[in-house]
């Protein structure tokens, strides 16, 4: 299947401390190459971090198409447990459903993992290139109203006392990539109800993701560090939402927590999919009649026996977007690339390369 409206303009932006564009016609697909800023040392890891925030694409009205880039430096940790334990003490009980679809495809050339993030409340988009002092680095994506900003130009807050909220982004990650080609993504799922265990610590489900890319290279790993905890989303007793995590080796699982314990459904094929419906023990019949971006995406990978590139995953997350798709990325596993397109604009493509 061939992807859907894209151009035949090549045009490369390079992000710095500027922002330059070279166009030059080359009859490909419209890309837009992005790299992440360098700021020089500073005084802290936290200024340089801030320092290197560049927006890519301008906040209209309402920041609705708001897109940046972040270089988080240094270490969060503690940050990132004040944030996970404030979620647990001021729950939020507004924070809207999500309505996503996922797919992860293997062949011997290459491994995707594509997804629709389709809840259009999201500020702005950061675009987070994080490196933990002991961990893997990885690219993320977040939603600034996560961090404490709606609609608001970014940068305006660079060197405000509210700057500070910004670091936050990788912990509020909703899907990423790491330099092992682990990638990880979270959809809406049915409400559940989860309890606080003594021998398992309590963690927000974005926190669970920043773990994940932080501290595995494989869908085993990934699968075992998530049994050291419990999830939760809406309070500390109520979780809605799932996760699919893929490897550069082709594997893929998703990941429920029903029944006080984790589920792990696995794939028979070269492809596996996830939409916003619980899958563990459900029949692939039952799915596809209940979901039709389940169906769309499964029966296009079939068609093509999970043989795709990133033009041909993009045209599948194309023909599942709802009117509140924000943005749609294609990781390439192997090669710790991603490419994705924001807003439903599809005739523009971006590209980045972890480095």
């Amino acid at each position: 299947m061939q992807s859907k409206g894209l151009g035949k303009l090549t045009m490369i932006l390079t992000v710095g401390l500027m922002v330059a564009i070279a166009r030059s016609l080359m009859a490909q697909d419209e890309l837009i190459n992005l790299k992440f800023e360098e700021p020089p040392i500073a005084d802290s890891d936290e200024t340089r971090s801030l320092e290197s925030l560049v927006k890519v694409q301008g906040t209209g009205q309402f920041c609705e198409d708001g897109l940046y880039l972040m270089t988080q430096y240094g270490e969060r940790e503690e940050l990132f447990i004040r944030e996970n334990q404030k979620l647990i003490d001021l729950p939020l009980i507004n924070q809207p459903w999500r309505y996503c679809s996922v797919f992860s495809s293997a062949n011997e050339e290459a491994v995707f993992m594509g997804r629709n993030w389709d809840n259009q409340n999201v500020g702005s988009i950061i675009v987070s290139l994080n490196y933990p002092p002991d961990g893997y680095s990885s690219i993320s994506f977040s939603r600034s109203i996560d961090v404490g900003f709606g609609h608001k130009d970014l940068e305006e807050f660079i060197s405000s006392p509210f700057g500070n909220s910004l670091l936050l982004a990788p912990f509020y990650a909703m899907d990423g990539i790491n330099e092992h080609g682990l990638s990880v993504a979270v959809a809406g799922d049915k409400t559940t109800e989860v309890h606080a265990k003594e021998d398992k610590e309590l963690i927000f489900i974005s926190y669970l993701i920043r773990r994940i890319l932080d501290q595995t290279k494989t869908v085993e790993e990934a699968v075992e560090l998530a049994g050291n905890y419990v999830p939760f989303l809406i309070d500390e007793n109520t979780l809605a939402s799932h996760l699919m995590v893929a490897d550069a080796s082709g594997g893929s699982v998703i990941l429920e927590y029903d029944g006080e314990q984790w589920r792990t459904t696995y794939t028979d094929k070269s492809w596996q999919v996830m939409s916003t419906k619980r899958v563990f023990n459900i029949p692939d019949a039952d799915m596809r009649e209940n979901c039709w971006r389940f169906t769309s995406m499964s029966e296009n990978l079939e068609e093509v026996k999970g043989i795709v590139d990133w033009k041909a995953s993009m045209g599948f997350l194309q023909d599942v977007e709802q009117k509140g798709t924000t943005w749609s990325i294609v990781y390439s596993l192997r090669t710790t690339e991603l490419y994705f397109s924001v807003y439903q604009e599809w005739d523009t493509v971006y590209h980045i390369e972890l480095p």
